[in-house]
């Protein structure tokens, strides 16, 4: 748990970017609902609740629409109202496209390259071990190899001395 919070909290000013480019896509799809739908959803049994008539109402039908939570009953109002029907089916089907297999996707590729980096440090973490236990054998190796050298050195002069 602690690995992937760390991986979301370093990760999150990637998101701030990727959230801020979501918002300005459901600005601008909202914009053009409204230019393109507004006001042409009167039916004779009322409104409905998706409709691009004001601009929070506009927003929130975009954001509908980009979670797609029931959109496909958007699509059919819009089909029913007099919008030619395949500049309709061109703006769902281009939203839906733009924001979920975009938009969306672009978090999940950051936080997976995030815990692929989080993968790798510990990999290199894992090798720097490694490298630093074979650096210290290595190290009392050579103390131990000096160590001996110096006393068969000094064995040497005192069998020079006492001879």
């Amino acid at each position: 748990m602690q690995n992937i919070i760390s991986v979301i909290s370093r990760s999150a000013s990637s998101f701030a970017y990727i959230a801020v480019l979501l918002i300005i896509f459901l600005f601008i799809y909202a914009l053009l609902g409204m230019q393109i739908f507004g006001g042409k959803f009167n039916f004779d049994e009322g409104i409905p609740r998706g409709n691009y008539d004001t601009f929070n109402a506009a927003f929130l039908t975009a954001f509908q629409t980009l979670t797609m939570e029931n959109w496909n009953s958007l699509l059919y109002d819009a089909i029913r109202s007099n919008v030619i029907k395949f500049i309709s089916c061109a703006y769902y089907i281009s939203w839906i496209f733009v924001g979920n297999f975009i938009l969306l996707n672009l978090f999940l590729a950051i936080l997976l390259d995030s815990f692929l980096e989080e993968g790798e440090e510990e990999e290199n973490s894992e090798e720097a071990l490694a490298a630093q236990r074979a650096a210290e054998e290595l190290r009392k190796r050579k103390i131990k190899l000096e160590k001996e050298r110096r006393l068969r050195k000094l064995g040497q002069s005192v069998l020079l001395k006492s001879n």
